[in-house]
């Protein structure tokens, strides 16, 4: 009896000790492989990606969008009313300043410089008369003939006629010119844009009937903030693109620079001006992509912006040595298309860290994942 109740408390201490010595084998597994408690030697590499640090120039460009515009633009209206008599241009022709683009009917203006010119004639008959016989009329005060009040109104008769005339002379000017105006003709060198009659239109005062531009040079107007303005000056070099010709670039060059914002953008004008000598041309009322270069950064280490850590208010990066992360201080320059300027702080050929920065710290151990050139 005292046999089988030792074999039942055995088999009691053996259930109980067996699952107490699992668990703390299970413990020590679970421990090993805690990287924690590893040594350096041991502890499981990060992965990351890195680039070879090289000293190369880069270009500094400010970069903005705006409308191609004429060098020059006229909208042609008539000084006169009347209907179209004559077309001498078509939309697209070339024209110079003073060729004519149509004509009026001039029977009427025609009639009116006659009718002017006899007035003229006239009047300056009256007024011959007048002066003659106010010449006459001094004579005969100086002899005591004739009283003061009849040499003031032969005075007075040839002031009068004396305005008239020149009322007249003026009348008949304006009726030439009116005349002259029944052809309309181009005010600038440039191509016919649009004509905007025809034929039998009956057009009026500052009715608007054709437009003419000048595109043997181009303008085009952008906005730049108060950070920027500084870096543009007059002469500067522009590289223009447009969706129109996407395999084409043009060059122009800054030509005037604004001194003041506009009140509604708070951006200052910059005026940007192309030889528009050379095919495709660039049209009025294309989009255009301007870059506008404002520096030449030469044998700079350049880095992209968001691996660049911030700790304390300094800027760092990783950079391996040896399969092992160090934590690099640098001076960060300008930023360039999301590309910084290194000033100082990394050399030619440092492996940075650009992929996983985020999670390694200094002595980190890391395998590089990518393939160095």
């Amino acid at each position: 009896m005292r046999i089988k109740n030792k074999k039942i408390i055995i088999l009691i201490i053996i259930f109980l000790i067996v699952p107490f010595l699992l668990l703390l084998n299970r413990g020590r597994k679970t421990e090993s492989k805690d990287p924690h408690t590893r040594s350096n030697n041991e502890a499981i590499a990060s992965v990351v990606e890195v680039e070879k640090s090289a000293l190369r120039d880069i270009l500094e460009f400010i970069e903005s969008n705006g409308v191609v515009k004429a060098w020059q633009e006229a909208e042609i209206s008539p000084e006169v009313s009347g209907k179209v008599k004559s077309i001498f241009a078509e939309v697209g022709d070339y024209l110079k300043t003073g060729d004519p683009i149509l004509k009026l009917d001039d029977e009427l203006l025609k009639l009116q410089v006659e009718k002017a010119r006899a007035l003229v004639t006239q009047l300056e008959g009256n007024y011959l008369s007048s002066k003659r016989d106010l010449s006459r009329k001094e004579t005969l005060y100086q002899d005591g003939v004739i009283s003061e009040l009849e040499l003031d109104l032969a005075k007075a008769k040839e002031k009068a006629d004396r305005g008239l005339l020149e009322g007249a002379k003026a009348s008949l000017k304006i009726a030439q010119r009116d005349l002259r105006e029944s052809t309309i003709r181009s005010p600038i060198y440039g191509t016919l844009a649009e004509r905007l009659i025809d034929i039998g239109t009956t057009v009026s005062s500052q009715m608007k009937v054709a437009s003419i531009v000048d595109t043997r040079k181009v303008r085009i107007r952008i906005g730049v903030s108060e950070k920027e303005i500084h870096k543009i000056k007059k002469g500067q070099k522009v590289t223009v693109s447009v969706d129109a010709f996407p395999n084409e670039e043009y060059q122009g060059t800054v030509f005037a620079v604004g001194m003041k914002a506009s009140e509604n953008t708070l951006t200052f004008p910059i005026e940007v001006e192309i030889v528009n000598n050379r095919q495709p041309k660039l049209k009025p009322g294309m989009v255009a992509r301007l870059k506008i270069q404002t520096g030449n950064h030469s044998q700079v280490i350049v880095i992209p912006q968001e691996i660049i850590l911030k700790e304390e208010g300094s800027y760092f990066v990783f950079v391996v040595q040896n399969s092992i992360a160090h934590k690099v201080k640098i001076n960060p320059g300008p930023v360039i298309d999301s590309q910084v300027i290194v000033k100082n702080g990394l050399l030619s050929g440092d492996l940075i860290v650009t992929v996983g920065s985020h999670a390694i710290l200094e002595g980190t151990k890391v395998k590089i994942k990518n393939e160095l050139p």
